[in-house]
This record gives C-alpha cells, sequence and structure tokens, in this order.
C-alpha cells in the first residue's frame, strides 16, 4: 500500500490516552514503524488538548475530523466503539485503512485479523480490519493450532480478566482496594462496585456470546464452544483455562509441538513454569501447561497467560497495518 505523502506514512491513533492506545504508539517506536507523521485523535471529547509523549516527540491530543483523517494514511480506533463508528465509516470517502481495537468491535463489515493464524489472507484491498477482543486472539491461536491435528469438536474456556479491562481507573481502585483491605479500612467502589481485591467473581462486563462468535468465525462454526469470563485480583494479564476435545485423540507431545510451531506462542523452558505476571511486555502468548485429561477421550488441558495490552491488542494490531502497508515482510 503506497503511502499519500512521499515523506512516508502518516499513522493516527484515536484515542491515544487509553493503555491501548498507549501502547500502540510504544509498539510503534518500538518496532521503528516508519512514521512521517504521528497524529493523536480524540473521540469522545475528554482529551482535547492533552499533551502526551508520541514517538519520543511531544503531541497534542486534537479532535477527530474528516480534514484530520483525509491526511492520513492508516489510523487506528482505540477507546470506546460507540464515538468511533461514525469516523470508521468515513475510511472509503477519507481513503485510510482503518484498524479498529475498540471492542465490541463498531466496524460492522470489517475483517477479523489476527497475526500467526490468518495475515496472508489479508492485503492492501482490505480496509478495515478488526483486531478481535482480547480474549478470542490467544484462544483462536491456539485453537488453530490444535485443528492442524485433528478437527475441534468442543472448547470450555474459563478466563480470568485483569482490572487494566477498565482502563487505569480500574489499575488505581484495585490499587487503592488491596491497601483498604489491608488496613481494614472501607473500600472504594467505583468502578468495580463491589470488592474486587483478593476476590474473585463473574465479570459485570462480559461479552461472551461476541467473543465465542469472534473465535468460531476464525477457526470453525462447527467447533461447540462456552466460554465463561471472571474478574480477578490481577492489575494485567489473561488468564485462560482452557478444556478441549478432539474428534481423534492426539498425543500430548503432538499438541506440544504444533503449538511450538506458531511463533506467536511461548513454553517455558527447562523447569520453569509460567503464571499470569510473567506475560506483562511479551509478544506471545504463553503457554504453561498441555495436560491430557485420561477420563474424557480426545481431552485435554491448555493452561495460558497473555499480556491484554500488548500481544492480544495493541502488537496484534500494529503487525496487521504492517502486513497491509509492506506485504509479506511482518512477522508474527
Amino acid at each position: 500500500m503506497k503511502s499519500k505523502h512521499s515523506a512516508g506514512y502518516r499513522i493516527g491513533i484515536v484515542n491515544p490516552l487509553t493503555l491501548v492506545g498507549n501502547e500502540v504508539m510504544t509498539i510503534l517506536r518500538d518496532r521503528k514503524f516508519p512514521v512521517s507523521k504521528l497524529t493523536l485523535l480524540d473521540s469522545t471529547g475528554s482529551a482535547i488538548g492533552a499533551i502526551t509523549d508520541a514517538v519520543d516527540e511531544p503531541a497534542v491530543v486534537i479532535a477527530v475530523s474528516d480534514d484530520e483523517l483525509e491526511d492520513l494514511d492508516v489510523v487506528f480506533f482505540c477507546g470506546p466503539p460507540a464515538g468511533n463508528r461514525e469516523w470508521i465509516e468515513r475510511h472509503a470517502d477519507d481513503a485510510f485503512l482503518a484498524i479498529d481495537l475498540s471492542q465490541p468491535s463498531s466496524a460492522d463489515e470489517g475483517r477479523l485479523a489476527i497475526a500467526g493464524l490468518n495475515l496472508a489472507d489479508i492485503d492492501s484491498s482490505d480496509r478495515v480490519i478488526v483486531s478481535p477482543h482480547p480474549i478470542a486472539i490467544p484462544i483462536a491461536l491456539i485453537l488453530h493450532q490444535i485443528a492442524e491435528l485433528s478437527p475441534i469438536v468442543s472448547c470450555t474456556a474459563s478466563v480470568v480478566q485483569p482490572a487494566s479491562e477498565y482502563e487505569k481507573e480500574g489499575i488505581e481502585e484495585l490499587a487503592k482496594q488491596t491497601i483498604s483491605v489491608l488496613n481494614v479500612q472501607s473500600v472504594p467502589q467505583t468502578v468495580f462496585e463491589r470488592q474486587l481485591a483478593f476476590n474473585l467473581y463473574p465479570a459485570p462486563i462480559r461479552n461472551e456470546d461476541f467473543i465465542a462468535g469472534q473465535i468460531r468465525s476464525l477457526v470453525s462454526p462447527r467447533v461447540e464452544l462456552a466460554l465463561l469470563v471472571t474478574q480477578g485480583t490481577v492489575f494485567h494479564n489473561h488468564t485462560f483455562s482452557l478444556f478441549i476435545r478432539t474428534k481423534r485423540p492426539v498425543e500430548q507431545q503432538h499438541i506440544v509441538d504444533a503449538l511450538r510451531r506458531n511463533p506467536a506462542l511461548a513454553f517455558a523452558e527447562g523447569d520453569q513454569t509460567f503464571g499470569t505476571i510473567d506475560a506483562a511486555g511479551r509478544d506471545e502468548v504463553l503457554i504453561a501447561e498441555v495436560r491430557p485429561e485420561p477420563s474424557i477421550e480426545g481431552g485435554f488441558w491448555v493452561w495460558a497467560v497473555c499480556d491484554n495490552l500488548r500481544r492480544s491488542s495493541a502488537l496484534n494490531a500494529v503487525l496487521v497495518a504492517e502486513k497491509v502497508l509492506f506485504g509479506t515482510g511482518a512477522p508474527n
């Protein structure tokens, strides 16, 4: 995909002060993305005029508008989906590539894309691309690899989601709750409306049917998929417990070998094991355990963790952009 400008690609980030928006900026810098200009836009009305660092240079967040969008080659849409919808729909008139990270997605006709799964099918003709829900990406990557060995009959997934799903306010309230509980003080309950510190309960906002639909569309519509999302006492990173049943029994080592073949997935080495905190800042989905279930033919467990802001959000979106702009050169 050619840039509109001879000086190079002009990139926009909508709602850059969200945790995912900030992570997109970090990854663009870390990967030395060829940005000639980075424009920070706001679709909520809450961050206009804010000053932040953008690829090592100070930048002011401005209101999203047609004038700004038509100057850009690629726009990453983060933050609340409702405010993004009308601007994503401008992609054809303003001739930019829209990559939607807002979930549930605000793009009705966007194409789902995951690095390490279906990037080969994406090219410059795709103008609206949806980076799936952060829960959907690791599960889809794991199921995709296993399906190479045998069709998947069913998957039952239990997911513990972190406080960072509720932005900085969620992280800050969990920290305050933790200190309050240890000091036997009243617990603030503004974001979570109940005590989250030292607690675990069904997540208030779950979108389970939406997420399961994305996974089926990426893996197979025939997979029986049950999903339960819980809210856990962790600041960052998703934790996944998957019970998977294949049509034909598959040996444990063959499953491990299939998962290892995808560079988006990583295993612990030697006596090391992975916990939730180990996923922070990692570019891979970390596989902590693959264990057969002897009581159910073709059944086995996979326990995994993933950085919800990086691998299953911002990094995936940037890898998608690299594929559209530069062709086959983008790694997983």
